[in-house]
């Protein structure tokens, strides 16, 4: 399939196939014929007849919008050009059908719709306004009209590695020079639901990459931004190589209004991101060094291994050298019914081992219990013996103590009869 087929493509990178289109874009109302509620009625079958109708012409992109009542249902619809639009609308327009599982009939109504795009009045009302309030300056890059925003540009289209898909600006500077000299460039990463075409859906986001991101483009001067504005106005993004298919994806364009690529706000973004990527560069490095060693380990557990198989080649080459040694009868060479007389002796040893072990177990705690009860008695005679020792110890004591009492008193009985002999004998 070849550009000249689309007569209306505007070039932006020829080496990407990525060109800019007429934006066909169509407004598609559901409702009910008789004016009853359609609170029964499911808006991906409604998407799906839709889709039906419009053969075998296709949309880009179809999404539901938020109705705010359940009278009616609101679809936003997207074409490759404006032939297939005028083709879909002229013979979808006042089509009928019945919603499925339900009696109630739908009528779409289908028309061109309308751009919501800044104004030129707009934007400079805005920045004379702002201006005051923020004390911002015309003669300050990024505090006037010179920044044009492109949201929901698909990232893989935009990469220089699709395996770690990133957007690089200098893809983007040679695209969007296209309009005039470029001052800055930068991106913010972001995934808006509902915001991208279905062929750029497919893709999927399963590695945790983000699909789309949002492109800032600053212009030298006021003129060249008012040129990218105009330019993009009405536009869809295609991306075409020859023998192909083309694929779509819309965007949206606005003017910036924050300050987003004034020279203090970029330095500090670019001084974020170099040091986010040396933090990243750190953990890599570390997961590298984890990753040597390991291997090292590895090596060396391998290293090991195969010293010991040589080794123990050299010990089998050293035996076989000796001589040859009787060869054991191995299992394999065996006979089934040697083998179950082999099993057999095996079981009536391990039950005659068993009975041993029990035999010799009861005899060794029989032992164990007469030894006891012999120190248990022999603790008992010990101390019966002990304790009539002291009985006796007690009662010698006691008998030495009566007749030293007596001693004394026949001592003092004495001593009175010497006494009274003596004076009888004075008298």
């Amino acid at each position: 399939m070849d550009v000249q087929r689309f007569p209306d493509c505007v070039k932006l990178l020829d080496h990407l196939g990525l060109y800019l289109r007429d934006h066909a874009k169509v407004r598609i109302l559901v409702i009910s014929e008789m004016g009853e509620p359609l609170v029964d009625v499911n808006s991906w079958e409604v998407m799906e007849k839709l889709h039906k109708l419009a053969e075998p012409e296709r949309f880009t992109h179809i999404r539901l919008q938020k109705s705010p009542a359940l009278e009616f249902l609101l679809f936003e619809g997207l074409f490759q050009d404006r032939e297939i639009m005028s083709y879909v609308i002229k013979n979808t327009n006042n089509s009928k059908f019945k919603a499925q599982g339900s009696n109630v009939v739908l009528t779409v109504k289908i028309k061109e719709d309308s751009y919501d795009y800044p104004t030129v009045d707009e934007w400079e009302t805005y920045f004379k306004t702002i201006n005051g309030k923020r004390n911002w300056s015309e003669c300050h890059p990024g505090e006037r009209a010179d920044t044009v925003i492109i949201k929901n540009l698909p990232t893989k289209w935009y990469s220089l590695d699709s395996n770690n898909p990133k957007p690089c600006e200098r893809f983007l500077r040679d695209a969007f020079a296209l309009y005039g000299t470029i001052r800055k460039v930068d991106y913010e990463d972001c995934v808006e639901d509902g915001e991208l075409g279905d062929d750029i859906t497919a893709l999927g986001n399963q590695f945790g990459i983000p699909l789309t991101f949002n492109a800032y483009i600053q212009y030298q001067n006021y003129a060249h931004f008012k040129a990218a504005m105009s330019g993009l106005k009405g536009k869809q993004l295609m991306r075409l190589f020859p023998g192909q298919k083309p694929t779509f994806s819309p965007f949206v364009v606005d003017y910036e209004r924050n300050g987003f690529l004034t020279d203090k706000k970029h330095r500090l973004r670019k001084l974020e991101r170099e040091r986010l990527a040396e933090e990243a560069k750190r953990k890599h490095e570390a997961y590298m060094r984890q990753q040597n060693e390991l291997m090292k380990k590895q090596l060396e557990k391998r290293q090991r291994k195969k010293r010991k198989m040589e080794e123990k080649k050299l010990e089998d080459a050293k035996r076989k050298a000796k001589g040859p040694k009787r060869k054991k009868k191995n299992k394999s060479d065996i006979g089934h019914s040697e083998m179950k007389q082999i099993e057999n002796l095996e079981d009536e040893c391990k039950q005659v081992a068993a009975k041993l072990l029990k035999g010799i177990m009861l005899k060794i705690a029989a032992n164990e219990r007469e030894r006891l009860l012999k120190r248990r008695s022999k603790e008992k005679t010990r101390s019966v013996h002990e304790a009539a020792e002291r009985a006796d110890e007690e009662a010698a004591g006691e008998k030495a103590a009566q007749k030293e009492e007596n001693g004394g008193k026949e001592a003092g009985r004495c001593q009175e009869k010497s006494q009274r002999a003596q004076e009888e004998k004075e008298e």
